[in-house]
Order: structure tokens, then sequence, then C-alpha cells
């Protein structure tokens, strides 16, 4: 009885140093674990501005009929050509990060352990799970000039094209001349217009029976009068893009980015392209804020240890010319300092996130 009593004390006692050690064992701090050999390559990231552009093509192709829109119709100033016209109807701008070269540091020693990098390599946290940010890929494909549809008019005449016996029989053949096609047209245009009148006059006996049904009717005349006026006065197609055009600034120069080129009648053009007036990219940093944290002594010290950026926070601008077709402000890493951490942080006691567009320190926590 008392062996027995003996072997169970002396396996309580051991199961208890297994689950105490267990315990030590997963809150160990930095300096109790295993140092990497060789350490661990790691980059902070620089600030990339990225630009949303929304852009509206509009190609106007000009009527069969237009040399006889004033003479028929009285319509002025009708093309004689087609024409197109692009505008920027809406410009935003975001942030992302990336791998700087110019950064690039080996994380030795035990702290190496409690490293978290993004799939790019960029530092994301310090003893910390930290979810990596959703960088989608953007592809960009510039817009093609418009090619007329085939079906742009199909319907140019209500009337025979011949003139004389009816030519759906197969007889006659004296074709009308273009002229007389455009009378016909123009003529048509004021019958239509008459029918409508008569009908917005309840001038008809017979009128539809409910409202929607002489909504349906009114709204399909003014879609046949519209189609026929086009054959003189031509008609407007109208499409709308989006681009997305990424430029890194290199924390030195702040003027003379071109961030894409545009032009009123080819839209909006590569970098390379110098066909296009360039929309340029301003970035104005803080200047004060920068001297404050030069002030504090940031980016001196140690060699050793993990460092993290400061940025400084920026005037961004799109400049068309002289005109400002977009401003935001931003934290932009590369005008700003790199500093390492203070040691006491890395003792494994504290878990730490970045900011994984500007590197900057998000969160500073213990576990």
């Amino acid at each position: 009885m008392r062996f027995l009593i003996s072997f169970l004390l002396l396996v309580s006692l051991v199961g208890a140093d297994l689950k105490l050690s267990a315990k030590d064992e997963k809150k160990k701090p930095a300096n109790e674990l295993a140092a990497v050999s060789g350490g661990v390559v790691y980059a902070l990231p620089r600030t990339g501005i990225r630009i949303l552009v929304e852009v509206e093509q509009e190609k106007l192709y000009h009527g069969p009929y237009f040399a006889y829109a004033q003479k028929y119709l009285g319509i002025n100033d009708v093309p004689k050509a087609d024409v197109e016209n692009w505008t920027i109807t809406n410009i935003k701008m975001d942030t992302f990060g990336e791998p700087d070269p110019n950064a690039v540091y080996k994380a030795t020693g035990n702290i190496a352990t409690l490293l978290s990098l993004s799939n790019d390599g960029v530092l994301l946290g310090i003893n910390s799970a930290v979810k990596e940010p959703d960088n989608k890929l953007i592809t960009s494909v510039f817009p093609q000039k418009q090619v007329a549809p085939d079906d742009i008019w199909p319907d140019v005449s209500m009337h025979s094209f011949v003139s004389g016996k009816d030519s759906t029989k197969r007889a006659g053949t004296n074709f009308k001349s273009f002229e007389e096609k455009a009378a016909e047209a123009a003529s048509d245009i004021v019958k239509l217009r008459k029918r409508k009148a008569l009908t917005l006059a309840a001038k008809y006996d017979k009128l539809p029976p409910d409202g929607e049904a002489y909504k349906v009717m009114t709204v399909e005349l003014d879609k046949i009068i519209a189609d026929y006026v086009s054959l003189f006065a031509g008609k407007r197609i109208k499409r709308s893009y989006q681009l997305t055009f990424d430029v890194v600034p290199d924390g030195k120069t702040n003027k003379g980015l071109v961030a894409f080129r545009f032009s009123p009648t080819a839209g909006v053009l590569p970098e390379n392209n110098v066909s296009g007036k360039p929309i340029m990219l301003e970035i104005e940093p803080n200047a004060e804020m920068k001297q404050k944290i030069d002030a504090t002594g940031a980016g001196e010290g140690t060699t050793k240890g993990i460092y993290y950026r400061v940025p400084v926070l920026v005037q961004a601008r799109l400049l068309n010319g002289s005109d400002v077709l977009a401003q935001a402000k931003i934290a932009v890493a590369q005008f700003g300092t790199i500093t390492a951490l203070p040691d006491g942080l890395l003792n494994g006691e504290y878990s730490i996130q970045f900011h994984p567009a500007t590197g900057a320190i998000r969160m500073i926590g213990t576990n």
C-alpha cells in the first residue's frame, strides 16, 4: 500500500513538472530561443501612389445626309466628318507598398525567429500573426479607337430607292438621287412630329386604354424621330473606361513625375507616348513634420536590431498644366526616416505590427 502511494505521488510530480516545462517553453522570451543561423533578410516598404482614372470616349459619326441638314431641316453646324472626344470624368488616388531595394536588412540572433514577412519579403510584424495585405494585380488595357458599327444606320429610309414602279417586284430602273432620299427622310421627320403633336393633343378618336401604353407610344415616336434626325445631324456613341497607373516616388524628386499622358482626341496614353500631354504628379512633403522627426534623433544610434520607417505626410497633386485635377494628403515612407526599434521591445514579450504601405508602427501589444 505504501509502495502504491509513493508511486502515484511520483507520477503526479513528474506530470506537473512536464506541464510547467511546456508552459515555460511556449512563453520563452526571445533571448532564450534558438538563434537562426545566417539570419533572416527583410525589406522595408516604399510607398507607391496608385492613380485610378475614369475617362469617357464620345464618338460623333457624321450623318449620311449631313449636306442637306440646313436645307431641309434648318439644322446648322452639323459634323461633316467623324469626331472623337475624350474627357476625364473622375480621378482617385490610393497607396500601396512594395519592397524598397534601398532598405534591405538582415535580422540575426534570436529575434530572427519572430519576424513576419509578406510574400515579397516586406516586414509586417514581430512576434505577431499578421494578415497578408491583399495586393491585387491590376491590369489596365488602353482603349482602342472606335470603329463605326455596321448597323449604325440600319434604316435610312421608309421609301423605295427606285422611282416609278414598286421595287419589291423588281420593276423600275431609275434610282433616286441622294438628295431625293434626304428630302424624303426630312418629310418623314415632319410627319412624325405632327403625329406626335396630335397624339399629345388627344386629337385621335382612339387612344391607348391606359397611361402606360400612351407613354410607350410617345417614347417610340421620339426614338423614331431621333433616328431619322441623326441621318442629318449625326449620331453620338459614348463609352466609359477605367485605367490604373502606379507611380513610386524616389523620396528625393517631388516634381516632374509623369503619371500618364492624355489627349482630348486620342484619350489616355502610356507615359512614353509623347503625342499626349503629360499629367504630372507633384509631391510636397510636410517640411515641419520632417524637421520634428529628425529633431527626435530618429535614424541615429545602433546599427543592430530591427528597423522600421517613420513616414512623412505629403500633399500629392495631379496637374494638367496649371490645372489641378486631383489632390490628396498621403503618408509616404520614402520622404521619412528609417530608425531602429528599442531593444526593450525585442525580448519576445511584445507583439508589433507594421503598416504594409508605409512601414510605420501600426500597433504594439503584449502577449
